[in-house]
């Protein structure tokens, strides 16, 4: 019976998966600069009374978030566009 031949580096086989999100079939926008442009138009589109450097300012935050950021700028712009229901005491 012979013995497997010792491995220096065991790891030189393995390889690293990398996820690409333009090969997955979402609709994900790939410039920053953009997202925020898309989203802001939109939250402005839904809400003409909304200020565009207030409005410009959350996104940019929201922009840093990844949850947020995987999300279509739109339908991000629709959520920020919604009323803020009152608090009930």
């Amino acid at each position: 019976m012979s013995q497997p031949a010792f491995d220096p580096d065991p790891f030189e086989k393995t390889f690293r998966l990398v996820c690409r999100l333009d090969d997955a079939e979402i609709d994900y926008v790939r410039d920053t600069a953009e997202w925020i442009a898309r989203c802001v138009a939109r939250v402005v589109e839904l809400d003409p009374e909304a200020d565009p450097s207030s409005v410009t300012a959350t996104v940019l935050d929201m922009s840093t978030r990844g949850r947020w950021r995987l999300m279509k700028p739109e339908i991000v712009g629709e959520q920020l566009a919604l009323p803020v229901a009152p608090r009930t005491p």
